[in-house]
């Protein structure tokens, strides 16, 4: 369990200047919400009975490292990253119940309510790795190749990244560790977009590839995620086995 969870040093960074500037309620409300939302992404990976290997903890969130491959369906991948913005959603009645019990104060609600407005939109913002991102690229492998869904998700990403940075400099807002954060993220998925195909079509050979629906391609490049794939006419098992055994 000690190892399952790694606190990045910049969360150290950031804690301890919160906890100086006397923010204390502050980070509680928000710890609260971001906690909530990760055990939602928790529950539906355990319930697709896939395995955590390490939870790295961040001071705006949390990476979720699992054995949730490339080919894994969309449909269960969608359902893992739209999770945490459910579980979000329904904290709102919750400490809508909890404040008009008096259990909450009204400073108390109203940073919740500011907080998790603000964390549940910005999970939302299709710039990798957020939630959106990974929403949209599930939206995208049912309709693309493969391959194209990672092209586009990427332009998106980076025209989203532009557009935030627009936004916070209009609004005069300080958030510019998540903005290089965001665009250290982006970019290291572009840089690896060769390997991170590559490794989905080495998955598709080494695992039957499944999909109800047929799909019939020109080229290896066309393969889509979620369909049994028909590349020139033969199917991809016999593609993907012939081209792996030329490069070996």
């Amino acid at each position: 369990m000690k190892n399952l969870f790694k606190i990045h040093s910049v969360t150290y960074v950031v804690l301890i200047s919160v906890l100086f500037a006397g923010y204390f309620n502050y980070l509680l409300i928000i710890a609260f919400i971001l906690i909530m939302h990760d055990l939602a992404h928790i529950f539906f990976i355990k319930l697709f009975k896939y395995k955590i290997d390490k939870i790295i903890i961040l001071p705006f969130g949390s990476i979720i490292n699992s054995n949730i491959n490339l080919n894994s369906s969309s449909k269960k991948i969608f359902l893992i990253s739209i999770a945490g913005v459910l579980a979000q959603t329904m904290l709102f009645p919750l400490m809508l119940f909890l404040y008009n019990s008096n259990i909450l104060n009204h400073i108390s609600y109203n940073i919740f309510l500011n907080y998790n407005k603000m964390i549940l939109l910005f999970n939302l913002i299709p710039i990798i790795p957020l939630d959106g991102s990974k929403m949209l690229l599930c939206l995208f492998e049912n309709i693309f190749p493969f391959k194209k869904a990672l092209n586009l998700i990427n332009f998106i990403s980076i025209l989203g990244i532009i557009i935030f940075i627009v936004y916070l400099s209009f609004n005069g807002l300080n958030s510019y560790l998540i903005v290089v954060f965001l665009m250290y993220k982006t970019i290291e998925e572009i840089k690896e977009h060769k390997y991170i195909f590559n490794k989905f079509l080495l998955t598709r050979h080494l695992s039957n590839p499944y999909g109800k629906k047929v799909k019939y391609v020109l080229k290896i490049k066309g393969i889509f995620k979620n369909r049994f794939n028909f590349i020139n006419n033969e199917n991809e098992i016999k593609v993907l086995n012939t081209y792996y055994n030329k490069k070996n």
